[in-house]
């Protein structure tokens, strides 16, 4: 097999995310896979399956299929079978519900309990803190999260899946880093997100200010009614 039809050839990795209920596992799950987000909250009953094909590098037929672990499975007898020959673990917590921090350790001592006992090659182990837009809610310290994910040698990223912020470039960029290549610039470009926030949303002006692009071309109005707010595009911003 040459070169190319070894790049050519599918690659399949299994990616599984654990962590707390409620700490937005299915909604990073499915903002990767469909680019969809809702409020509306149900819990994972066991395990729940998503896919996705992707460009990875110089392989261009990769498979994810992420196993989404409910967060009661911490306490029953399934885990280990969930977390079978997964290639990328992703722990997700809620940076505006501190418990959702406190029991990953929790989380941490069983899955490496199995993986240890049972992997023959280790997963690649990753903590993402989910709901970063909500910035102004936040109860779990950038600085110990990150401190914790330092002491624990392990790859930290924050995300959210309302926005999509860092959600498909930093799956991404795991995903390639287990398969040992790195993203072209195209790829990166490809997964950065384009994200619409509506007036009204509740959205952290720290973060807007932060991935905001700003498109200089655009004719700005002035706002004759309020002279002290800033110049207007439009009511729905582009955010990239």
């Amino acid at each position: 097999m040459n070169e190319t039809e070894d790049d050519l050839t599918e690659k399949r990795l299994k990616v599984v995310l654990v962590g707390d209920s409620g700490a937005g596992k299915t909604s990073i799950a499915v903002k990767f896979c469909y680019d969809e987000f809702t409020r509306q909250y149900t819990p994972t009953a066991g395990v729940d399956f998503f896919m996705k094909n992707l460009s990875l590098g110089p392989f261009k037929n990769v498979t994810l299929h992420i196993w989404d672990v409910g967060g009661l499975a911490l306490r029953g007898a399934m885990l280990d079978k969930y977390l079978y020959a997964a290639d990328l673990i992703i722990f997700v917590y809620d940076v505006t519900n501190s418990s959702s921090f406190d029991v990953m350790e929790e989380w941490m001592t069983a899955v490496t309990a199995i993986t240890e006992r049972t992997f023959r090659k280790s997963p690649l182990i990753v903590i993402v803190g989910n709901k970063c837009d909500m910035e102004h809610q936040r109860t779990v310290k950038r600085e110990r999260s990150h401190r914790y994910a330092a002491e624990k040698g392990i790859i930290y990223h924050d995300m959210s899946a309302r926005t999509g912020e860092s959600v498909s470039l930093s799956i991404a960029n795991l995903s390639a880093k287990v398969l040992g290549v790195q993203l072209t610039r195209m790829d990166q470009e490809f997964h950065k997100p384009i994200v619409t926030a509506e007036i009204g949303d509740t959205v952290d002006v720290t973060t807007i200010k932060k991935i905001v692009k700003r498109q200089p071309h655009r004719k700005s109005y002035p706002n004759n009614n309020y002279p002290t707010l800033p110049l207007s595009k439009s009511s729905v911003c582009s955010l990239q």
